[in-house]
C-alpha cells in the first residue's frame, strides 16, 4: 500500500510540475506579446507625430514656393515697366524730332523738303524699334513667368507627394500560440491504475485465512 501511495503522489507531483511548466511558458509568451503590442503602439504614435510635422513643414514650404514665384513675377513686371518707360521716352523723342524736322520742311526749297522727309523717316524707324523692343520684352517676360510657374508647380507637386500618403503601421503582432495544460484524464487514469495495482498486490500478499 505504501508503494501505491508513493506512486500516486509521484504522479500528482509530476502532473503539477508539467502544468506549472506550461503555465510559465504561456505566461512568458503573453508577456512578450504585451511588450510587442506596446512597442507597436509607440512606433505608430511616433510615426503619426512625424507625419503631422511633415505635413506642417510641407505647408510652410508650399507658401515659400508660392511667394518665391510671386516675387519673381513682380521683378519681371518691374523690369518690363522700365523697358516700356524707356521705349516710350524713345517714341516721344522720335515724335519731337519729327516735328522739328517738319517745321524745317515748312521752309522753302528742296533742301528743306529733304530734311523734313529724313526726320519723318528716322522718327518712324525709332518708333518701330521702340515698339519692337516693347513687344519682345513682353514676350520674354511672359516666357519667364511661364517658366517660373512651371518650376513652382513641379516643386509644389513634389512637396505634396512627400506627404500624400499617411503612414501605414502594418498588422499588429499576432497573438501567441498557447500550449494546452496536460490532460487530467491521464492523471486520473494513472491514479486508477496505481490504485488497482496496489490493491491487487495487497490481496496477493495477504496471508490466506486458516479454516
Amino acid at each position: 500500500m505504501a508503494t501505491m501511495g508513493l506512486n500516486m503522489m509521484s504522479q500528482v507531483a509530476g502532473h503539477q510540475a508539467e502544468s506549472a511548466a506550461v503555465s510559465h511558458k504561456n505566461a512568458g509568451a503573453l508577456k512578450a506579446h504585451e511588450r510587442a503590442q506596446q512597442e507597436y503602439n509607440v512606433k505608430a504614435q511616433l510615426d503619426n507625430v512625424q507625419y503631422l510635422n511633415d505635413v506642417q513643414e510641407q505647408d510652410h514650404q508650399q507658401d515659400r514656393v508660392y511667394q518665391a514665384m510671386m516675387d519673381q513675377w513682380s521683378s519681371d513686371d518691374l523690369q518690363l515697366k522700365n523697358i516700356f518707360a524707356k521705349n516710350d521716352f524713345e517714341i516721344e523723342d522720335a515724335i519731337i524730332a519729327m516735328h522739328e524736322g517738319g517745321y524745317a520742311g515748312e521752309q522753302t526749297g528742296a533742301t528743306a523738303g529733304r530734311l523734313a522727309a529724313k526726320s519723318a523717316k528716322e522718327a518712324g524707324y525709332r518708333k518701330s524699334r521702340a515698339i519692337h523692343n516693347k513687344m519682345m520684352a513682353q514676350r520674354e517676360t511672359n516666357m519667364r513667368k511661364g517658366q517660373a510657374f512651371k518650376e513652382a508647380s513641379d516643386k509644389s507637386r513634389d512637396l505634396f507627394m512627400d506627404v500624400a500618403f499617411a503612414p501605414t503601421h502594418g498588422a499588429r503582432p499576432a497573438a501567441p500560440h498557447l500550449e494546452q495544460q496536460p490532460s487530467k484524464a491521464g492523471l486520473f487514469l494513472g491514479l486508477a491504475k496505481s490504485g488497482l495495482t496496489g490493491y491487487t498486490d495487497f490481496k496477493a500478499s495477504k496471508a490466506p485465512s486458516v479454516s
